[in-house]
């Protein structure tokens, strides 16, 4: 056998081997894990933490368990552990899902919430009235060690025993190399009546050692109630020692309506506050930071920059004027007066007459290097996987501080699958990590679920070829299967779109220009049919995909 055959064969064994059990392993900064399972069985990941020998950390909701699962940096599963969140008389449900910190001698705390059951016709139900906010002491290996608590009041009025409970939810924890900084909020229950406000009333700051010993502590109660459902919303400014606390809601007849920031010094006492400044000449506000029907968007994530200023993602109802209002994922650079310095709105979704228009969600924020940020978002989050049968996809774009993009490219795993990433980060290698579940359809409608965790290189995100050779796309159709409108997304520009029907004939070319290109397919007949992107006068063909009408 010559060289060059045994060189192929070396090549074919080695391609081989990179299949392993539900793990597909492609280098050592990128790997693909999928695991499939029952719609019981979906993992909700919350968070995703790099460990200091190249493993990677997940850490999510498994039906009524917390799981943590620790991969190594090729992707193989090394073990995995539930941990089930039951605690008699209360309930463990904490919106956004629980906190997990790495322990810097080793090991992991992880923070949540049990709140009272007050309904006595409940099987749970043991008379507790106050809420408990509890740290687990976990070891390397996963492994219990300890767990510490602190038990905090509610309101317990007789209009609590409905169906919308009083209850604490916890927004952020902060590990300040002496102990921990916890933000929570207060939720006043209802009875459905709407006769009284309800929703987040006040907010709570503790400073505890790591025993959740409480050192200080700080409130500030709302004007009126509102929905925050944040995550990370509280930051520290090392330069002036300040906490910066941010919160939105839609407060009763438009009274404060959009983002605030307050400003606590270093023992939580109030400084002042500042509304999110809005888009000059409009007449109305134009961000609120809302969907369509008055809840707020998840995912909202803050973090601060090395300029002393904040970044935040967050899905928005982008309201313009005189014409309507639009939806987009909104990167936004701001100050510590919450003056708007700069924006990026893309994942831009269009209202249409008869279709319910969602803000995007799983809005992700992240970075290693100020000059390579990600930010993500799913457009379409109302069409959730497990609800509906039409595709998504996860928009990534890569921004440096100035906030100008460097690449935008779009996890899709094509016409047949519903895709929900749940989170996204940076990794130290420069590129990132996302999680999440998908669901397939199949042509016997039969529906299977799978669970996935993707790592991808810096590399990916740069150029024409290297995002395909990672698993990444260009451009998507949407909605696919579709009607009488045919979307395509694209960060590129100077770019051909070419529709062509399933015996090779073209029916449609138009020249790319904006991030969505609309394409009327009304007079189309029902089927199949074929677009590529094409740059170069045609020459290069750069994306191509399936849409079905």
């Amino acid at each position: 056998m010559n060289s060059k055959n045994v060189s192929t064969m070396k090549k074919l064994l080695l391609s081989l081997l990179m299949f392993v059990s539900c793990n597909m392993m492609f280098s050592q900064n990128e790997f693909e894990y999928v695991a499939g399972c029952e719609y019981s069985d979906i993992i909700d990941y919350y968070d995703i933490l790099e460990m200091d020998n190249g493993d990677f950390v997940v850490f999510g909701k498994k039906s009524s368990h917390d799981y943590l699962g620790r991969f190594s940096e090729s992707g193989e599963l090394l073990s995995e552990v539930l941990r089930y969140n039951y605690l008699p008389g209360y309930d463990s449900y904490n919106y956004d899902g629980n906190h997990i910190l790495k322990d810097k001698n080793g090991g992991f705390y992880i923070f949540k919430t049990y709140n009272p059951i007050l309904d006595v016709n409940h099987v749970n139900y043991q008379g507790c009235v106050d809420s408990k906010i509890i740290m687990e002491k976990l070891d390397d290996s996963f492994e219990y060690v300890y767990h510490k608590e602190i038990q905090v009041s509610i309101d317990t009025t007789n209009h609590l025993l409905a169906g919308y409970p009083p209850r604490i939810n916890i927004g952020t924890i902060l590990d300040e190399g002496d102990g921990f900084v916890i933000c929570y909020e207060k939720y006043v229950g209802h009875n459905g009546s709407g006769t009284h406000f309800y929703g987040y009333d006040s907010t709570f700051f503790l400073k505890t050692d790591y025993n959740l010993n409480i050192l200080k502590y700080g409130s500030l109660e709302h004007d009126e109630c509102n929905f925050l459902r944040h995550r990370n919303h509280l930051l520290y400014d090392e330069e002036d020692k300040e906490y910066l606390y941010y919160a939105s809601g839609d407060w009763s007849d438009g009274f404060r309506r959009g983002l605030y920031l307050y400003r606590f010094d270093s023992d939580f006492n109030f400084i002042d506050d500042h509304l999110l400044a809005r888009t000059e000449g409009l007449s109305n506000p134009a961000i609120y930071y809302r969907d369509h029907k008055g809840v707020v968007t998840s995912g909202i994530t803050f973090k601060r920059t090395s300029s002393n200023t904040t970044i935040m993602m967050s899905g928005a109802d982008y309201h313009y004027i005189p014409y309507g209002h639009y939806t987009v994922a909104a990167c936004v650079l701001m100050d510590d007066e919450a003056k708007m310095l700069d924006s990026v709105m893309f994942a831009k979704v269009e209202s249409a007459s008869g279709y319910s228009t969602s803000v995007p969600s799983m809005c992700s924020l992240d970075w290693k290097d100020e000059n390579k940020i990600f930010i993500g978002a799913t457009p379409h989050a109302y069409h959730a996987p497990q609800l509906h049968n039409s595709n998504q996809y996860f928009v990534i774009r890569m921004i440096d501080k100035n906030l100008n993009t460097i690449g935008e490219v779009y996890y899709d795993l094509g016409v047949t699958t519903a895709l929900l990433t749940s989170t996204l980060k940076a990794t130290n290698d420069g590129g990132c990590i996302i999680a999440g579940y998908f669901k397939y359809f199949s042509k016997t409608y039969k529906t299977t679920y799978n669970n996935f965790i993707k790592k991808f290189p810096p590399e990916a995100f740069v150029g024409i070829e290297e995002p395909h050779a990672h698993g990444l796309k260009l451009a998507v159709a949407y909605p696919n299967p579709g009607g009488d409108v045919l979307n395509i997304r694209t960060a590129l520009r100077n770019a051909t779109l070419c529709v062509y029907d399933m015996q090779g004939r073209k029916i449609h070319e138009q020249e790319i220009t904006d991030d969505i290109t609309s394409v009327d397919a009304s007079k189309w007949k029902s089927g199949t049919y074929i677009w590529k992107l094409k740059i170069e006068n045609g020459k290069l063909k750069v994306e191509e995909g399936k849409w079905v009408k």
